[in-house]
């Protein structure tokens, strides 16, 4: 091979001379990470804090000035919702690559930090093709409600104490109601594709997902019965003395299960099999309604992961050094807490994802129907039965 002649202009030059795989250099990338994390925290402190005071000080809290507060809330929770897909991405092909033993993001930026920014870009300029067979509304529909769905549960997640967009006391039938729409959005994907791989992944997902939503549900309810509660603060301030993970161990270790199977992660992958189905639901899509159905996914990464601190892990409760509570200075903290328990879970989903093989769909449907569904009303008549002994 080596006599073969090249021509001069198609020699081999790698972008970076004398890059070696296997030398460290982890002060860069968390230089990188502290980058997305910073821009993050800001987004969130400005969403709950600074718009609210602003709009406070101009006397434009009340009518239609309330309105559009809420309306520019929304806009930075979308925008802190790119964030999270841009910084979960690159945290992902990272940690794959790690623990892979192979290259991960490593051209574009500091440590190839901004590789995901460049994917982002080169989606917005993507021809967003419509197949000929397709049902053309209802293919350009099915991104937009599976990112809706996952967006929607913003409103009612707490990031401290008094922030957050909807602090009704119907949260968690929200979360319900809210939760089950992302699988309308993946069967009209697939279905509306014209393509049979498509339309094998998106009956897939379809299953796995109600099948799973069933014993997550469950979950939801069992955590309010032993709160006493609907809403996600009263929730959080229910674990001021103990931590529920505790108490509902069980309905802690189904949840978990069903948030990943709700992601379709590994091992819950098989909607989107590339080994099988050439990615699944989402074969035919491009450009930003493939980028919709992503940044879903990711989304969700972050969001169910915060939930699982909700529900079971003291929400931002954490020490406040003196600090007033309610104040500005003590919601950033509280906001720290939380974002930094929510780190810790989405490390773990991570971390399953990359070491855990995957598992035939009759096994993981069996496992659902058989074993998470009786598991969970277990759980719920437990807790109950011990509300009425102890509380």
């Amino acid at each position: 091979m080596s006599q073969i002649p090249i021509p001069e202009d198609r020699h081999f030059r790698p972008r970076l001379l004398g890059y070696d795989p296997q030398k460290s250099r982890p002060w860069l990338e968390r230089t990188v990470y502290s980058a997305y994390v910073f821009v993050f925290w800001l987004i969130v402190i400005g969403t709950y804090a600074g718009v609210p005071a602003l709009f406070g000080a101009l006397g434009w809290d009340s009518g239609w000035g309330f309105v559009l507060m809420r309306a520019l809330q929304v806009v930075l929770l979308f925008l802190l919702s790119a964030v999270i897909a841009l910084l979960l991405i690159l945290l992902l092909r990272k940690y794959l690559g790690k623990v892979q033993e192979r290259y991960g993001p490593m051209h574009y930026g500091p440590a190839g930090g901004i590789q995901t920014v460049f994917d982002a870009l080169k989606l917005l300029a993507k021809e967003d093709f419509v197949p000929a067979a397709a049902d053309v509304l209802t293919f350009r529909l099915a991104p937009a409600v599976t990112f809706v769905a996952s967006f929607a549960m913003f409103a009612v997640v707490p990031f401290a104490s008094g922030w957050v967009l909807a602090d009704t006391n119907v949260g968690l039938i929200y979360l319900i109601a809210v939760s089950t729409l992302s699988a309308y959005g993946v069967l009209l994907g697939g279905v509306s594709s014209g393509n049979k791989w498509a339309l094998i992944g998106a009956l897939r997902a379809g299953a796995q997902m109600v099948s799973y939503e069933i014993p997550l549900a469950l979950v939801f309810l069992t955590v309010a019965v032993w709160s006493g509660t609907l809403s996600l603060g009263g929730i959080v301030d229910a674990q001021l003395g103990l931590w529920n993970f505790l108490p509902l161990a069980l309905p802690f270790v189904l949840y978990v299960i069903a948030s990943l199977a709700e992601l379709k992660h590994i091992p819950f992958d098989f909607p989107e099999a590339e080994s099988e189905l050439i990615a699944g639901y989402n074969v035919e899509y491009s450009g930003m309604s493939f980028a919709f159905f992503f940044l879903a996914e990711f989304v969700e990464l972050f969001l169910l992961p915060a939930l699982i601190v909700v529900f079971f892990f003291g929400g931002w409760h954490g020490p406040l050094f003196g600090l007033e509570p309610g104040s500005l200075a003590a919601g950033a903290l509280e906001s720290l807490y939380f974002t930094a328990k929510t780190a810790v879970w989405v490390w773990i989903f991570l971390w399953i994802r990359a070491t855990l093989p995957r598992y035939r769909d009759d096994q993981l449907m069996e496992f659902a129907w058989k074993a998470m569904i009786p598991l969970a009303l277990f759980g719920l008549v437990l807790a109950a039965y011990l509300r009425l002994i102890w509380r």
